[in-house]
């Protein structure tokens, strides 16, 4: 590490209803499930709680800053694109993300076969190397909305290098 750099972390965490039919994008990364997730984007809760662990990092606030869920114009819009842009204001910022760690909290979809897809995919959004980037699941023993199959929600720490002489 440079003398004028040092390494910060950022908490995310993103929740959303699942309903019959309709598209799960995880990760950037459609996933077969007979329920879709509801969101003003595409409803990609994992890269949504990345990118808030990514700006809280930096400490430039939250995705809903920037894209706001009441703007009829980014309805459906892709996460990836919204995550391009987030990337954009952590450069701005002086950072790069190094290191993610992601966990989905789901009972249906099953997980675990598509970790691997999932973190391919989250490399190539992030561009940090697969050995960077963790991912994976847990159950909620089948208590409330989420164990009813109903609801998903993803926690994510995300860890920068900053450059402090670029800090505002």
């Amino acid at each position: 590490m440079q003398k004028n750099e040092e390494i910060r972390t950022g908490f995310g965490f993103d929740i959303h209803r699942l309903k019959k039919g309709g598209k799960m994008i995880l990760g950037g990364l459609e996933i077969p499930c007979e329920k879709g997730l509801v969101g003003h984007s595409d409803g990609d809760l994992v890269l949504h709680a990345i990118c808030d662990a990514a700006l809280g990092a930096v400490c430039a606030g939250e995705i809903g800053e920037y894209f706001p869920p009441t703007k009829e114009t980014k309805k459906g819009i892709s996460s990836v694109f919204i995550t391009k842009k987030i990337l954009e204001i952590i450069k701005k910022k002086g950072a790069r993300i190094v290191h993610i760690d992601a966990t989905i909290v789901t009972q249906i979809p099953k997980m675990k076969p598509h970790y691997l897809e999932i973190r391919k995919s989250l490399n190539k959004i992030f561009k940090i190397g697969l050995e960077n980037i963790s991912f994976k699941s847990k159950s909620h023993e089948k208590l409330g909305d989420i164990g009813k199959g109903n609801a998903m929600q993803v926690f994510a720490v995300v860890n920068v290098k900053i450059n402090t002489e670029k800090i505002k």
